[in-house]
């Protein structure tokens, strides 16, 4: 099968779940209500069936782990298929608690200043990558799992580079694409739908930069991605990344401290977390040279702690009865529930934060050797 075989069986499955792409910025309900039933119910329960096990035992067990680590990409590829709406236009019902704007086009935290508005903190992270890479409008960069573009098309605006958004999820593929042509930026970037644990070997040595934000996550285990971006680049090629990981004040031994864990996990489609040491050790192991790392979720006194976006009043109880509310629950079968779990991965991410043994800005800046 030629890749435009592939290409477009696979928006003709995007069309079969999702149907037409609605590009209107207030067509959540529409979004929702044309998604096909049986495809949807079918698709979240495979998601939410890969934590079953650990329902009544959030030890996470390493027979459960490895399972969700055989099987990361088709559960991954699951959770973006039945959260991407909810994220980029209907976040603000559940993690905004329907006083602040959606989530929109980037779907990540941010450090955040005192008197920044979220929009505001959400750039700034992103345009930091780009200065931390030194990208110009002579260079090309790798955004490792893309999402719908977001901070794609901030650093492309900033920087002039040109950037290859690279990403499993045939329907982030098709928002990303979207969004490029509306915009214009469809000269200063590219789309590839591909497996971050293998990379074509068509971008082998292709990249002067490249930089993932919160996306690596989801990989079996940090090597595997690491490996693949270490092959894409350039020799001296940069790599800067946002990773979740446990901080040094999670105690694998605290029973509470597995419970949160185990649901940002389960909430994000994540295989099972590492620490900071393990996202260093497995840069490194891969080849890379650390230039410099940071955990961003630090405070200092002009910063606001990250998660204070996610906490609020929300009521699953009483978010039945909105309008909104009444929509989901008659709409595509499975979109409450969808609702229901983000709203619970909230809770969990909250708690990772105050409690400190969460962070999602682990940041790292690393470089492929020049003689690699």
């Amino acid at each position: 099968m030629s890749s435009s075989e592939v290409d477009h069986l696979v928006s003709e499955n995007i069309k079969e779940h999702h149907g037409e792409i609605i590009y209107d910025a207030n067509g959540f309900i529409k979004k929702i209500y044309r998604k096909d039933s049986q495809l949807n119910r079918k698709i979240v329960d495979s998601y939410i069936g890969m934590y079953k096990e650990d329902k009544e035992d959030s030890s996470n067990k390493e027979d459960n782990v490895q399972k969700r680590r055989e099987n990361a990409q088709t559960m991954t590829n699951a959770f973006y298929d039945i959260v991407t709406d909810f994220y980029e236009y209907g976040m603000c019902i559940i993690y905004y608690n329907l006083k602040t704007k959606r989530w929109g086009e980037s779907f990540h935290f941010a450090r955040a200043y005192k008197g920044d508005t979220f929009e505001q903190s959400i750039k700034r992270h992103e345009q930091y990558l780009a200065v931390k890479l030194g990208l110009n409008e002579k260079q090309r960069a790798l955004d490792v799992g893309c999402g719908v573009g977001g901070p794609l098309r901030e650093i492309v605006r900033l920087s002039g580079a040109h950037v290859t958004g690279l990403n499993n999820n045939g329907y982030q593929i098709e928002r990303c694409k979207a969004y490029a042509k509306k915009l214009g930026l469809e000269n200063k970037s590219d789309y590839v739908k591909g497996d971050f644990t293998a990379i074509p070997r068509e971008l082998y040595g292709k990249f002067d930069s490249a930089y993932a934000v919160e996306a690596t996550v989801h990989s079996p285990k940090l090597e595997m991605v690491y490996g693949e971006v270490f092959r894409a680049l350039k020799p001296g090629g940069l790599f800067a990344t946002y990773e979740w990981v446990t901080t040094p004040n999670f105690d694998e031994n605290n029973p509470e401290h597995k419970r949160i864990i185990h649901g940002i996990e389960e909430g994000n489609s994540i295989p099972s977390l590492s620490s900071y040491k393990q996202a260093i050790d497995a840069a490194k192991h891969v080849g890379f040279e650390l230039i410099e790392h940071e955990d961003m979720a630090i405070l200092s006194e002009c910063h606001v702690p990250w998660y204070l976006t996610l906490k609020g009043g929300f009521s699953l109880k009483g978010f039945r009865m909105t309008r909104i509310g009444r929509c989901l629950r008659i709409a595509a079968p499975g979109s409450t529930d969808v609702a229901c779990f983000l709203n619970k991965t909230a809770d969990a991410l909250v708690e990772g934060g105050e409690t400190g043994i969460f962070t999602p800005m682990f940041f790292m800046l690393l470089r492929k050797p020049t003689t690699a």
